[in-house]
């Protein structure tokens, strides 16, 4: 089954002057678990599974002996598929919002890949900053941070209120939207907002497709780590893009400051983790340890050559800490310290 990444919890930022140089998500705490696969009750909506055109391995079996040979006849070659035709692609996710939201419904395609889909109730001044936001923000991911884009378009959609978001999901997926704020379902490569309550979820869900098509295999804590970073995005200049601290650091500050916590909450826990522990029982503290690591990392201008290498030797690095001793000079385990101390007193 396809990976759906969702972000909860988010509060709609305060905009600024159009020239202001930070663009930072005021994000508020919700409920734990919510964004969990193990932890939440509601159960996720995907789209029905695409069958593929299988073809039999081996011939067709002959007539048996003693009838007419002709009467088993070879089956029809397919055609080959025609190949992706990524314009072709855009203009069909234009013109399939337009037939599920309306004619008068707004698309423009940004950084050749994403289709941003505004509806009546998000258009004009919130939807022309929706795209500025993505536009600054890929022009940051894209600049010595991640390498490869998606091969193939991704829609997405911007709600301007509850039910609108609601509703939507309902129609397409047959069910309640799989998080509160917003989501990114691969399966048909569409993005869905609730971004009435804020442009945090839309700077924290662009990640996962660029991750999953830069870093394919990578694990899910470094995936929602990065992305959680940019929940509340500083962008100082033209291709610049970091994070500033947010609401999940009570969670992880909390957990360095309690015994029984502690040992799950250190920096070396995270190295070796695996997607299922992530989004386990203590996936609201992961989340946040896991974003206040990469965060520590950025700040000490080491986040992007880390991730470099370990994408660049995965495969004999499974777990990330050779990558991160040759990125740091010490070992995962010997840095938790001087992470903690600078996690506390953030």
């Amino acid at each position: 089954m396809p990976r759906t990444h969702h972000l909860s919890w988010l509060k709609a930022p305060s905009w600024m002057a159009p020239l202001v140089v930070i663009l930072a998500s005021t994000l508020a705490l919700g409920c734990t678990g919510c964004t969990s696969n193990a932890g939440s009750s509601r159960a996720k909506p995907h789209p029905p599974a695409q069958q593929a055109n299988a073809r039999p391995t081996t011939p067709p079996k002959m007539a048996a002996q003693g009838t007419a040979s002709a009467n088993a006849t070879a089956e029809p070659a397919e055609p080959p598929e025609p190949p992706y035709d990524l314009v072709a692609d855009e203009k069909a996710r234009a013109k399939t919002a337009k037939e599920e939201l309306g004619g008068r419904t707004a698309t423009t395609v940004v950084s050749d890949i994403f289709v941003v889909i505004c509806p009546p109730g998000w258009q004009g001044e919130a939807c022309d900053r929706s795209v500025a936001l993505m536009r600054s923000s890929m022009a940051g991911y894209m600049n010595g941070r991640f390498t490869k884009k998606p091969a193939r378009a991704i829609s997405v959609y911007l709600f301007g209120e509850a039910s609108a978001y609601e509703g939507f999901c309902k129609k397409k997926y047959d069910a309640a939207c799989i998080a509160h704020y917003g989501f990114y379902q691969p399966a048909d490569r569409y993005m869905v907002m609730n971004a009435g309550l804020g442009l945090g979820t839309l700077t924290h869900e662009i990640v996962h497709p660029l991750y999953e098509a830069d870093f394919p295999g990578g694990p899910t804590w470094l995936n929602e780590g990065i992305a959680s970073v940019f929940e509340a995005p500083s962008i100082p200049r033209t291709g610049e893009i970091h994070g500033v601290k947010n609401w999940r650091h009570p969670r992880i500050k909390r957990a360095l400051l309690n015994s029984a916590e502690l040992p799950k909450a250190r920096l070396d826990a995270l190295f070796g983790m695996s997607d299922e522990s992530f989004r386990g029982s203590n996936e609201d503290l992961h989340y946040a340890q896991a974003r206040y690591f990469c965060q520590w990392m950025d700040d000490h201008g080491k986040l992007w050559p880390f991730y470099h290498r370990w994408r660049d030797n995965h495969a004999d690095d499974p777990t990330g800490e050779k990558s991160f001793k040759e990125t740091m000079g010490i070992a995962p385990a010997d840095a938790h310290d001087a992470w903690a101390k600078w996690v506390i007193g953030l």
